[in-house]
């Protein structure tokens, strides 16, 4: 189906329906078209996010709370389901906190913030004392972390970094205390971006949630494993 721009004059979705009932909202990097085997199951609006797909960058960075609030603008009150892989899980929790949904599926996402290795962290902090002291430049600086960072942070730039480092700072820790709607957590066992370690603790932060892992799938199932996720949702 084609893109629908949205009332804003940025935002693009698919939308199959006048009265959906699951939003799909994709990791970072990535669009809409990573749902597109599992949408077809349902009457949807699948966003691409803000900076993502076809729709354009935020005008200022922007932390995932704020996405959620921007997003939330578009989604009809018919949902009833919310669907987030990585990045677009963290929007789907501060999306709970906005509004009552009766599901939410959160695939992957990286809801309890790890912590920095003290090592990393001591290095990091000493590069930027060298660079507050005129002895780095930020051009230095720059390529150190260009060199040092994530696939993800090397790949950004301007504000959709911006966005990217606040994603990363985004502990959902407390929120996830909050969540109202019944939770489907769905984690690939080889997921290294995310480790199943997480998912176990935030199973014991959500008061009705499930845990489902789905053996030798990494952090991206979304195509491999498209069938029993939607086995999923439908419970």
């Amino acid at each position: 189906m084609p893109y629908k721009l949205l009332n804003d004059k940025k935002t693009f979705a698919n939308i199959n329906s006048e009265n959906p009932t699951v939003c799909f909202l994709h990791g970072w990097g990535r669009s809409s078209q990573d749902f597109y085997l599992i949408s077809q199951s349902y009457d949807y609006i699948n966003f691409d996010l803000p900076g993502f797909g076809k729709s354009q960058e935020p005008e200022t960075s922007m932390n995932p709370k704020e996405y959620a609030e921007y997003i939330n603008q578009f989604i009809p009150n018919s949902v009833e389901t919310v669907v987030g892989h990585s990045f677009g899980g963290r929007v789907a929790v501060h999306l709970s906190g906005l509004r009552n949904f009766e599901k939410l599926i959160l695939i992957g996402v990286p809801l309890i913030k790890k912590q920095t290795s003290s090592g990393k962290l001591s290095m990091l902090n000493f590069y930027k004392s060298l660079n507050r002291f005129g002895i780095l430049s930020n051009d230095k600086i720059e390529k150190i972390k260009k060199k040092k960072g994530s696939y993800d942070y090397r790949n950004s730039q301007g504000i959709m970094r911006e966005n990217l480092v606040k994603a990363v700072n985004d502990d959902l820790s407390q929120e996830l205390e909050n969540i109202k709607s019944k939770v489907h957590l769905i984690w690939g066992s080889e997921d290294k971006e995310v480790p199943i370690d997480i998912a176990k603790e935030a199973n014991k932060k959500i008061k009705k949630s499930n845990l489902h892992i789905l053996e030798g799938q990494g952090h991206n199932p979304l195509n491999s494993s498209y069938v029993e996720i939607v086995n999923i949702i439908n419970t």
